[in-house]
């Protein structure tokens, strides 16, 4: 066999089937879709069943008890049995053609351990979809370490290779992670992260397409889009530096500079959130202000990181704006931008 499409499944009886039939309707045959239900209290379990019933040469069903998603993935991973995996939230869409597009460019490419793809996101409240500009040029390849090194910054800099679900790995490599993931579960936050580290690490061959291949769902009710500042919070998980020490040493980047990078990424989890909340009205703006101005008055280090010439000017002037309390700034800022990319 060679695709697994691993799919964890929690509180997703909205989204459910639409995902699924989007894996169901593929132009390939030579797939599983693996649903690794995480003990969800909806109905997303009986649906899960109904599919299996109905398409049992194709879909399979692990039931397990909720552990959160860093135990739900490595439950899914040890239980995939094709030659590669791919990763598909279950609220999000498999893109037409992608498998026999993967399966095609695994031949042309030579057979890569990993593939890296481009997604689009698409919004509940009907507005265009956003695509973000490609990272490299498309089939570029990487190979040796030096060659991989541009991977390995934008790993540590966040939120450009993270997500899982925007590659296809090969199944030993993530099998093989000796990692133990349980000093991260009180904290997944960014766990997505975590659990590629270990094959981009070990590929000796990754290949990277602009080709989108999922239409990751911008959901409004997501529990990131809930203002909770506990869950805030959480996005500052320093717990993830020690994740990275060893990888990043053994990249031979484990120094001030990429150290600086890598605890800016998680300030940013954080700053992005609140800006998220700023920009929609239907919020207490009194009270994010009030949560951003604690925020950053119990962590002046984010005053210091406006200063440090390893990160890039607009990095550093997002830093300084929030010290500063200047958020009408920065959402002025953001309204103008919107309206030139619609215009």
């Amino acid at each position: 066999m060679e695709f697994s499409i691993l799919m964890p499944v929690y509180k997703a009886e909205e989204y459910l089937v639409r995902s699924v039939e989007s894996v169901l309707a593929q132009d390939f045959d030579d797939y599983e879709l693996l649903l690794v239900e995480d003990g969800s209290p909806d109905n997303s379990g009986q649906l899960c069943d109904m599919f299996a019933r109905q398409y049992g040469d194709r879909i399979r069903v692990l039931h397990c008890p909720h552990r959160g998603t860093i135990p739900t993935r490595r439950e899914a991973i040890h239980a995939a049995r094709g030659e590669f995996i791919l990763w598909l939230d279950s609220d999000d869409l498999m893109e037409e053609g992608t498998l026999s597009f993967l399966h095609a460019l695994r031949a042309e490419a030579g057979d890569p351990d990993m593939i890296l793809y481009e997604f689009t996101a698409f919004y509940d409240d009907k507005r265009p979809d956003d695509r973000r500009p490609p990272l490299f040029e498309d089939r570029r390849c990487f190979t040796t370490e030096e060659e991989k090194k541009p991977l390995y910054e934008l790993y540590i800099q966040g939120n450009y290779l993270d997500s899982l679900w925007t590659k296809a790995v090969r199944t030993s490599l993530f099998q093989a992670d000796p990692t133990d993931y349980g000093p991260y579960l009180s904290n997944p936050y960014g766990e997505d992260a975590l659990h590629g580290l270990y094959p981009l690490t070990h590929a000796t061959k990754i290949i990277y397409t602009t080709k989108p291949l999922c239409r990751y769902r911008m959901r409004n009710d997501s529990v990131m889009h809930v203002f909770d500042k506990s869950r805030l919070e959480q996005r500052f998980n320093t717990g993830k530096f020690a994740f990275f020490k060893p990888f990043m040493k053994q990249w031979g980047l484990w120094d001030k500079e990429h150290f600086t990078k890598l605890k800016a990424s998680a300030y940013r989890g954080v700053l992005d959130g609140i800006l998220y909340f700023m920009m929609d009205p239907s919020y207490d703006q009194a009270e994010i202000k009030a949560y951003a101005k604690s925020f950053t008055a119990s962590h002046p280090e984010i005053k210091a990181l406006s200063r440090s010439s390893f990160l890039a000017p607009k990095q550093r002037i997002l830093f300084a704006l929030f010290a500063a309390g200047r958020f009408r700034i920065m959402t002025t800022a953001i309204r103008i931008r919107r309206r030139l990319a619609q215009s």
